[in-house]
This record gives structure tokens, C-alpha cells and sequence, in this order.
């Protein structure tokens, strides 16, 4: 029954994580205004990434959540379940006087993954941080001879 706990902490902070995600998107908004993309393959990413930055910040917090809270041995992988949560949630509106472009729909498609791929980097580092895998000044002291 432990994954049951752990989906609906999942759940819980997929919903945490969304709630400060407007006034973040709106700070990133503010700090994206004026800027001018150009018409190359990573302009396009780099539009796209900028769109979905306040839910990927939102995204992030939520996979922190999940990778403290979740029990089990290797609890970052319930991070999948919030990533999954903020693709399917994705709400992009866009409204377009002509056709989009191959740039236009690498924008977009940018913008709703992008959250996932910070949640799953952001418990990625977290569960190997977790495991041990840095060096402490207690760590380091106790691996030189005496």
C-alpha cells in the first residue's frame, strides 16, 4: 500500500508546486518582455524554454517535494508521476493570425515538455545527491591518513 501513499504525494505535490506558478510565470514574463527571438533551431528552444519557465520553476519545487517526502528506495522515480501531471495540465494558448511554422509547433512543443524535463533533472540530482555521491569536509577528513 506504499505506492498508494506515494502516488497520492505525487498528487499532493504536483498541486503544492502549482500554486506559486502564476506569479512565477509572471515574473519570467516581466523578464522576458521586449527580448526579440531570432529564426534559428535554438531560438525556437529558447522561446519555448522561457514560456514554460514558471512551470518549470513549479515543476522543480514539485519534484523536490516528492524526492523528500515519498518513501521507498529510490523515491525520485515518483517524480515521473508530477512530470507526467504538468505535461497533461499544460494550458499553452496560442492564437495565430496565420499557419503556424516547424518553428512555431518546436515553440510549443518546447514549452509544455520543458517543466517535465526540470522535474525529472531536479529529482535526478536530488536522488543522486541523496545517495552519496558528493564530497563533505567529514568525508574528505576521515579519507586522509593520520
Amino acid at each position: 500500500m506504499s505506492w498508494v501513499r506515494n502516488l497520492l504525494i505525487s498528487i499532493g505535490a504536483f498541486w503544492i508546486s502549482h500554486q506559486p506558478v502564476v506569479l512565477v510565470a509572471w515574473l519570467f514574463g516581466k523578464a522576458n518582455s521586449g527580448i526579440i527571438y531570432g529564426d534559428s533551431f535554438v531560438s525556437a528552444i529558447a522561446l519555448g524554454a522561457m514560456s514554460g519557465m514558471g512551470r518549470a520553476v513549479g515543476a522543480g519545487l514539485g519534484a523536490t517535494i516528492v524526492t523528500f517526502s515519498a518513501t521507498g528506495l529510490k523515491p525520485q522515480r515518483w517524480a515521473f508521476v508530477v512530470a507526467l501531471l504538468y505535461v497533461v495540465a499544460a494550458q499553452p494558448r496560442y492564437h495565430w493570425v496565420r499557419t503556424p511554422t516547424n518553428w512555431d509547433r518546436l515553440s510549443q512543443s518546447v514549452d509544455v515538455l520543458w517543466p517535465a524535463v526540470v522535474c525529472l533533472s531536479v529529482a535526478a540530482i536530488i536522488g543522486w545527491l541523496r545517495r552519496g555521491h558528493f564530497i563533505t569536509a567529514n568525508s574528505q577528513a576521515s579519507r586522509t591518513p593520520s
